[in-house]
């Protein structure tokens, strides 16, 4: 049977930095915790750093001594004599203080290995017992990667203003001589493009309406505006199929309206139009998924490949409320907040790949008691965390809708 992965050394000197250098403390307990040493005497040592920290302004190596002495902890830490190595062991290594970035990493990296093995072996335990159905050892195993996953593996690190100024500054100087990669890429609606800039590599954008104002058709003319740049996106269509979503690309090219092209009621004049527009989308760099009842894992999933294969600059998502976490949730959770974990990992995918992500959200039905149907902030629908996390907000809306609805 094959070892756990694990790194003693980096354990060891993790927590030997901590008790001789306490400023670092703060550091360990903000990236990791008990589960992430594999050594039941270095899971112990740190869980008493870390309820000292909490307790304490200051923690040194004597008041740590002096802890585990009161609880009778000193052998379930290793004994006086492995604290005294680990102890002689960072103050005689010059480098302790500076490989302990680097150490952090290595744990975390071998504790979610180790809870990727754990998730993996349960799953094939339950498989050869086949007392639960493939679904619910499908739900357990997507349960615990995504939380691996929302607790991720990056450790954050604190930036001076004056570094990222100047890298700033330098991004908008190779981008006014025409030097540089990272650039926005327009929607081709003037007026919104001048409003925000365009959209920005990591963004992560809602657009958001009440029900039949348009907001598959405008999205859509972006994918269309972007394809004439030259500039690859892609779009996950989990409300309509990618032969609806290509018929109305085809109408918008051709300008021959949706309903003669469902029909297929097309006159002599009409088809040298449809004939050049599919010429013309044929080679639209548009690529479409219409995978139904899409849940989190597969989106993500999608996106790296499109963005892998492709080269995709954009990734529109119609809509939000159809997507799932793609296991069994909690009774006690509600869908907001269900929506709220969605809306954190499309975020935190958006800046991975670097690339924007539109989210096509609905309202609440709120905005339809009011006088002004003019959507706010607070009529996302079924989730306050969209609001919170995304970086660009838009509203679509029409206000002969108003009109109409007044004057029926």
């Amino acid at each position: 049977m094959r070892n756990l992965p694990y790194y003693l050394e980096a354990e060891v000197s993790v927590l030997g930095a901590c008790l001789v250098y306490p400023e670092l403390i703060n550091r360990a307990v903000m990236e990791l915790s008990e589960e992430d040493f594999y050594d039941e005497r270095n899971r112990t040592i740190f869980s008493v750093i870390k309820l000292l920290h909490e307790s304490h302004p200051a923690v040194d190596l004597t008041i740590f001594l002096d802890e585990i002495r009161k609880r009778n902890f000193v052998e379930k830490c290793g004994g006086e004599r492995y604290l005294a190595e680990m102890v002689y062991n960072t103050v005689n290594i010059a480098q302790g203080k500076v490989l302990f970035e680097k150490y952090i990493k290595i744990l975390k990296d071998k504790s979610v290995k180790r809870r990727l093995i754990g998730a993996f072996e349960e799953a094939v335990r339950m498989a050869y017992e086949d007392n639960e159905d493939a679904e619910r050892i499908l739900d357990k195993v997507e349960s615990v990667v995504f939380d691996i996953r929302t607790r991720g593996l990056r450790v954050s690190d604190w930036k001076s203003v004056g570094n990222v100024a100047r890298g700033v500054y330098e991004s908008i100087d190779a981008r006014l001589s025409g030097f540089s990669s990272y650039s926005a890429i327009y929607s081709g609606f003037g007026d919104l493009d001048g409003i925000i800039g365009g959209f920005h590599p990591g963004e992560w954008v809602i657009i958001a309406a009440r029900p039949s104002v348009g907001k598959t058709a405008f999205v859509l003319n972006i994918h269309r505006n972007l394809a004439l740049e030259g500039i690859p996106s892609a779009m996950f269509s989990v409300e309509m199929s990618a032969e609806l979503i290509t018929m109305r690309l085809i109408s918008m090219e051709s300008g021959i309206p949706m309903k003669s092209l469902k029909s297929a009621y097309i006159s002599r004049q009409e088809l040298p139009k449809l004939t050049r527009a599919i010429e013309n989308i044929e080679n639209m760099p548009i690529y479409i998924d219409d995978t139904g009842n899409l849940d989190i894992f597969e989106l993500r999933s999608k996106a790296r490949m499109a963005v892998k294969e492709f080269g995709v600059k954009m990734i529109s998502i119609d809509y939000l409320q159809l997507l799932t976490l793609g296991y069994k949730v909690s009774r006690k959770m509600s869908r907001a907040e269900e929506l709220a974990k969605i809306s954190r990992s499309i975020k935190d995918l958006a800046k991975e790949l670097n690339i924007t992500i539109i989210g096509l959200s609905q309202v609440t039905r709120e905005v339809e008691k009011r006088p002004t149907k003019k959507p706010l902030l607070s009529d996302l629908r079924e989730s306050g965390a969209l609001e919170q996390d995304a970086d660009v907000v838009i509203f679509l809306y029409k206000p002969e809708k108003d009109k109409e609805n007044d004057s029926g």
